[in-house]
């Protein structure tokens, strides 16, 4: 049996195969190790990791914006608008996959990413 984990698909707690969305995402993140290492090295270090952890635990994993369970640390100013940013507590936020989505589309419009 594959190792499995849990994620959040639609408001409801699934387990997923661990590797599944490796599969999902790997021609962009293919793209993304060509034109943007830097953007990788960043969140696979350590200091993002632990931003992230502390942005989640500081608002008990809760979407600032649907108020549902939130997965994931965001930067509310895009990375690839202000760098030094990056690791700034104040520039992130907690998001739901959902909301995370529809975020990344408003900054692509709004800073014609």
């Amino acid at each position: 049996m594959k190792p499995q984990r849990l994620i959040v698909v639609n408001g409801r707690r699934v387990l997923v195969d661990h590797d599944s969305r490796k599969e999902e995402y790997s021609d962009y993140n293919k793209t993304r190790n060509k034109y943007q290492p830097e953007i990788i090295k960043l969140y696979n270090s350590r200091a993002w990791k632990n931003l992230s952890k502390q942005t989640l635990n500081e608002e008990y994993y809760v979407c600032r914006r649907c108020k549902g369970d939130a997965t994931l640390a965001d930067h509310i100013i895009p990375v690839r608008v202000d760098w030094s940013k990056r690791l700034e507590w104040s520039n992130t936020q907690p998001l739901c996959f959902d909301c995370h989505a529809i975020k990344t589309k408003e900054d692509k419009k709004k800073y014609n990413l």
